[in-house]
């Protein structure tokens, strides 16, 4: 009786914890006419998507486009208060030009309520570690993590002023690495520990950072990304050490079995993740973390969770169909 009563107990203490967390998290600040908010990588892709729903709603919105045709091809499809402008998020350059821009732009004495570090993804490495050179972790790095840190940093004063919020754009890859794309995943990592450290620290300055965990999301078909996964293997492995080369053979690296489960997981619902960056901004009680996507929150979090042994035992299970390495048969 007494253990039916605790299990009782503890099913309604978290119904009820997740109800309120539903709850808190509905109000909205509203009064979007009067935020400005700059976003990185608004080209194509999720920065895109976010910069066109951002001016709907009627915002002043700072688009950063990494090419001329990006940031024209956003203008033809805005309003007038949509200022799309040119930013290399790996040029430190290029940020403090943007910088110098946009406090031009900016009402006397107004600062930016938003900064989303949108701009990022995988590059051309994708492969075992021991596939990839020094060279790609570091261009992995400077895009996906030192980006984010020098944008945020360099526009950090004006978010102070409005004690506003930080938005990055990470990875449920920052808390689970995959064996395949190690640069990839460390970068993530570190934008984690980034935003853990700034949300800590502007905390006293009423400023809030949030930090948005998607799984695979498809701006394309599950095919083409199938496709374009396989290539990349193959080029990651053309360019290893002849060593490697043998270790593995190349009937391993043409093979895209091992990630045919995690690949065919994915979402294309990137609304989804528009949403995630819209509540991060304008919600009145933002989390700290958005996790989207169903891969994300039933497939990864859970492996991440669980004691190495087993979550690794898992992941070869899943994995299941990849050919072994040609030295190891």
């Amino acid at each position: 009786m007494l253990f039916w009563i605790i299990i009782a107990c503890s099913v309604t203490v978290v119904f009820l914890y997740k109800l309120i967390d539903i709850l808190i998290r509905i109000p909205s600040i509203g009064n979007y006419g009067d935020r400005h908010i700059l976003i990185t990588g608004c080209d194509t892709g999720f920065g895109n998507l976010l910069a066109k729903r951002l001016d709907e709603l009627g915002c002043h919105v700072f688009a950063g486009c990494l090419t001329e045709k990006g940031a024209a091809d956003l203008k033809k499809v805005t309003s007038e208060r949509l200022c799309a402008l040119s930013l290399d998020v790996t040029n430190g350059d290029s940020v403090q030009n943007c910088l110098m821009f946009v406090k031009s732009k900016l009402p006397a004495e107004r600062g930016l309520w938003g900064v989303v570090n949108n701009a990022g993804g995988a590059r051309s490495a994708v492969g075992h570690p021991d596939w990839i050179r020094l060279e790609d972790y570091r261009a992995q790095c400077d895009l996906n993590l030192f980006g984010v840190i020098d944008v945020t940093l360099a526009f950090l004063p004006l978010v102070k002023r409005e004690k506003g919020r930080v938005v990055n754009m990470s990875s449920i890859y920052g808390r689970f690495t995959l064996a395949v794309s190690s640069p990839y995943c460390i970068a993530k990592h570190g934008v984690e520990a980034f935003s853990d450290a700034i949300r800590r620290s502007l905390r006293s300055f009423g400023c809030q950072v949030s930090v948005i965990e998607p799984g695979v999301h498809f701006h394309q078909t599950p095919a083409a990304m199938h496709d374009r996964v396989s290539q990349l293997l193959r080029q990651t492995f053309e360019r290893a050490d002849p060593d490697v080369q043998e270790d593995y053979g190349h009937t391993y690296a043409s093979s895209v079995e091992g990630l045919r489960f995690f690949l065919s997981q994915g979402s294309q619902r990137v609304g989804d993740v528009i949403d995630a960056y819209e509540h991060a901004l304008f919600g009145r009680n933002p989390r700290a973390r958005y996790v989207v996507g169903w891969d994300a929150r039933f497939v990864y979090l859970p492996l991440q969770c669980l004691p190495e042994w087993l979550g690794d035992w898992i992941y070869e299970r899943l994995a299941n169909g990849r050919p072994r390495p040609a030295s190891t048969r």
